[in-house]
């Protein structure tokens, strides 16, 4: 029943899942750490007399988190499934991969670049950046769907480049994506995040 998930559409999987199964539990980051899958393995330990879905959910997943994952993917508790979800399958180690089955749901078009030199971010840069999203919102060419798209992208093009982002950072990232949600203005969430990457280039 274990299997992994490649998908640029988190949410959607995330409603998927919801209205299909029963019991479900999210253990989702920016990038899975060994605490998440600590977290995921204390949950499937809790006993159940019907189907409970785990589901672990990243854009990248630490080495040592998954590392931690093998045994119990190997032998789960009765009536525990997991399914890991990330969006590129290269993310996950051979030992995970030959483990479980895995599902590519990725779609045709890809959130578009971003535009930005992460690697060289000038203050400017970031400014025209948000100005641009603002004017978008103003014109109701921009949802918090759109907004969270930009986020994501943001944040893997820096993975993809070679950030690395602390726990605390990455806690920071889903507050802003919560903050989404909750309809909080492209400004409110892009200056933050962005300030945050141009620090990290400057250190």
């Amino acid at each position: 029943m274990n299997k992994i998930i490649i998908t640029n559409d988190f949410e959607a999987l995330k409603d998927e899942l919801l209205s299909q199964k029963q019991d479900v539990k999210f253990f989702e980051n920016s990038e899975i750490l060994l605490e998440d899958t600590k977290n995921a393995i204390k949950e499937a330990y809790i006993a159940e007399d019907h189907l409970k879905t785990i589901v672990l959910m990243g854009y990248k997943f630490r080495h040592e988190a998954q590392n931690s994952l093998l045994l119990i993917l190997e032998e789960s508790p009765k009536n525990i499934e997991f399914i890991l979800v990330s969006s590129s399958k290269s993310v996950f180690l051979k030992t995970i991969i030959s483990r479980l089955s895995v599902e590519n749901r990725l779609q045709v078009v890809f959130a578009e670049k971003t535009g930005l030199n992460f690697a060289n971010l000038t203050l400017k840069d970031l400014t025209n950046f948000i100005n641009a999203k603002i004017e978008l919102e103003k014109k109701d060419m921009l949802d918090k769907n759109d907004l969270k798209k930009i986020l994501e992208s943001i944040i893997f093009e820096c993975f993809e480049m070679g950030f690395k982002f602390s726990q605390k950072e990455l806690e920071y990232i889903n507050k802003l994506m919560i903050l989404i949600n909750l309809n909080t203005k492209a400004r409110a969430v892009l200056t933050p995040l962005l300030l945050m990457i141009n620090e990290k280039t400057r250190r």
